[in-house]
């Protein structure tokens, strides 16, 4: 038997479910709103009935900033402000998450997609089938023939497996940690990060497809339109913090044994 470990993006799933009830929160005879708690918790039961995972984690990210925020304090800086809701939902779905045997994967300093890097990588050196579940276009670099990524449904739609054939094909790159150079010329307005100004998803894939990385699109300026030239010549003071803001980690130690992650609820 395959062994198929379910990492899930504990904060992506919040907000889903957040919106998800936001018109019609879930309150129940004390006054309190149980709308993300319930659908976070109908989510993870449904998954592990209809996917069969041997092993499965939750992680989050944890309260504070990252190493991101050291290395540039406006990383994130265009977001609102997180709703209480969801900064409340945190602590009660910790416990509900150990009540159910589900480790939950947070450390200090970094997001989760650095803890669900790390882990997805480690357990596919373990012999691990890994799924990363999430909607965020970022974990697309960590794709690999045992690592896919489980994009959950949107409004009652089926979920989305997305392959190593799949992300190369939408991107029209080699293989897909070219993703990281995709995400770097395009920035990521959501997390504040500078990109190359002018340049979208399919004009940085077209030029990530025939250079391979931003290095050598800067080894080849000549090559490029004066337009393209120019973006990147403006671009070139920021583009190397742009690379490791956008990056996500593979190697933090996480002190959670693989046989604490099999599935016991």
């Amino acid at each position: 038997m395959n062994k198929r470990l379910f990492l899930i993006d504990g904060h992506a799933l919040i907000f889903k479910m957040y919106y998800a009830f936001l018109r019609r929160p879930m309150i129940n005879s004390k006054g309190a709103d149980m709308s993300i708690l319930f659908g976070f918790t109908k989510y993870v039961l449904e998954l592990i009935e209809k996917e069969k995972p041997t092993h499965l984690a939750v992680a989050f990210d944890p309260p504070g900033g990252t190493f991101r925020h050291e290395m540039y304090p406006d990383y994130k800086g265009t977001r609102s402000e997180t709703p209480q809701l969801i900064i409340d939902s945190l602590e009660p779905l910790t416990e509900l998450c150990q009540a159910m045997k589900i480790p939950v994967l947070m450390i200090k300093g970094f997001e989760a997609d650095d803890v669900i890097g790390s882990m997805a990588k480690r357990a596919e050196k373990e012999g691990f089938e890994v799924y990363m579940v999430t909607p965020d276009k970022d974990y697309g670099q960590l794709i690999s023939p045992s690592i896919f990524q489980y994009k959950p449904g949107k409004g009652g739609s089926d979920s989305e497996l997305v392959d190593t054939a799949k992300i190369c094909e939408k991107y029209g790159i080699d293989r897909p940690e070219q993703v990281i150079e995709i995400l770097t010329i395009c920035g990521d307005t959501s997390d504040n990060v500078p990109g190359v100004k002018g340049v979208g998803e399919v004009g940085a894939g077209k030029l990530i497809a025939k250079f391979g990385t931003v290095e050598e699109i800067y080894a080849h300026i000549e090559e490029l339109t004066p337009r393209q030239r120019e973006a990147f010549e403006n671009a070139k003071g920021h583009i190397d913090m742009s690379h490791d803001l956008v990056t996500i980690k593979t190697d933090i130690e996480i002190d959670v044994r693989s046989e604490d992650m099999a599935i016991r609820c």
